[in-house]
């Protein structure tokens, strides 16, 4: 049954006015009256649908507030049908993650307006963010843009929260500010304890980061094969394969500064440990501070490689991004052939004067190893 069938199903069991409940409710204010109203505008069918994907379908509508203020607002209806990627149709879990985005310093979000239940339904009311997807034919990406990126995926993973959905469609480009939407997969992950013994399965994932010393996953890394990646290819087809390659070159250059910021970000975790075991009258354990003063060595590594990216460096991390997608799109052959690829230009370049650093070496083989046993969501 598709959509259109569903709401006409239901439109059939209730007709005038929606009775509809406040499940969750936002820090803005809107009467529950204008909820209703807008729900029986789109059980109607007066109301022009915005996007789909799998799981949903977005309306615009305009809301008036408790003070008789419009504003246009988002709202998510589940789309029932066999193409969905996931088992909850109530929108519970995305209303969670809107509410906690604010109070942990990710402001580049939806502001949940309600999670509203009504007509044997669920509707999920959000405000509307500015800005375009990102499109090498209509809203092209730039160096700018890609950095402005790079700034608010860093607050994301410092955070230890993950999108997992970094799509261009879930990316909302307004000059130089960054927009991100739909986070029914969002998490906040528990990456921060580097001594987790269940750090070695949480790292077998399309999303493994690069460093080797910390075990997380990374926004970046999704960014790079749910979205760039795709970018790219498209950008060599309309323009020239040289275009798409100077913007990757951008991006490594803008992965420079994410890579530095990241190894200030655990020298500071490596101080501050230090400051806490003297309050509570221990010490921090060596094995702690030592592996995130790795963690910090291997951003720096990294920072340098991509500041003046030479072309063994360019050619091993588009081929990551493309080996990561493969994966995450079980094209086995393409799969194969890519860690061949990489395989092979991290063995060459060992035998020349300006051969890839061991630790670079290394970890380019642990990734292939971590995405390699990536298990792939059975839904």
């Amino acid at each position: 049954m598709d959509a259109s069938d569903y709401m006409h199903d239901v439109l059939d069991e209730y007709t005038g006015a929606v009775d509809c409940t406040i499940l969750d409710a936002g820090s803005l204010q809107v009467d529950r009256c204008e909820f209703a109203t807008v729900i029986r505008s789109i059980l109607d069918g007066q109301v022009a649908e915005l996007a789909r994907d799998r799981n949903a379908i977005c309306y615009r509508v305009c809301l008036f507030g408790r003070k008789r203020t419009s504003g246009t607002a988002i709202v998510k209806v589940p789309r029932p049908g066999p193409q969905r990627t996931n088992d909850d149709a109530t929108f519970a879990w995305e209303a969670k993650m809107l509410l906690m985005l604010p109070a942990a310093g990710i402001t580049d979000a939806p502001t949940l307006l309600a999670r509203i239940g009504a007509a044997g339904s669920y509707f999920l009311f959000m405000t509307e963010l500015t800005g375009k997807h990102p499109d090498p034919r209509k809203h092209p990406l730039g160096a700018r843009q890609l950095c402005a990126i790079l700034d608010r995926l860093y607050v994301m993973d410092r955070l230890g929260f993950m999108h997992y959905d970094l799509k261009t469609a879930n990316i909302l480009i307004d000059d130089d500010r960054v927009g991100f939407i739909d986070f029914e997969f969002a998490r906040f992950e528990n990456c921060c304890n580097t001594d987790l013994p269940t750090n070695t399965t949480f790292c077998e994932d399309f999303n493994v980061s690069d460093n080797p010393f910390y075990p997380a996953r990374s926004n970046v890394v999704n960014f790079e094969f749910r979205a760039l990646h795709r970018y790219l290819l498209e950008l060599g087809t309309i323009h020239s394969a040289g275009a798409a390659n100077a913007l990757f070159r951008d991006w490594l250059r803008g992965k420079s500064a994410y890579h530095r910021r990241m190894a200030d970000f655990f020298v500071e975790r490596s101080e501050a440990s230090i400051e806490r075991a003297a309050f509570a009258g221990g010490i921090a354990t060596n094995k702690s501070r030592g592996t995130l003063l790795a963690a910090a060595t291997y951003e720096r590594l990294l920072a340098r490689l991509f500041k003046r990216p030479c072309d063994a460096v360019a050619k091993v991390e588009r081929s990551l991004m493309a080996f990561r997608c493969a994966v995450f799109e079980r094209k086995v052959a393409e799969t194969k052939r890519l860690q061949r690829a990489i395989l092979t230009e991290i063995s060459h370049d060992a035998a020349h004067a300006d051969a890839l650093p061991d630790a670079y070496r290394l970890a380019m083989i642990r990734v292939l190893d971590m995405v390699g046993r990536s298990v792939h969501p059975s839904n």
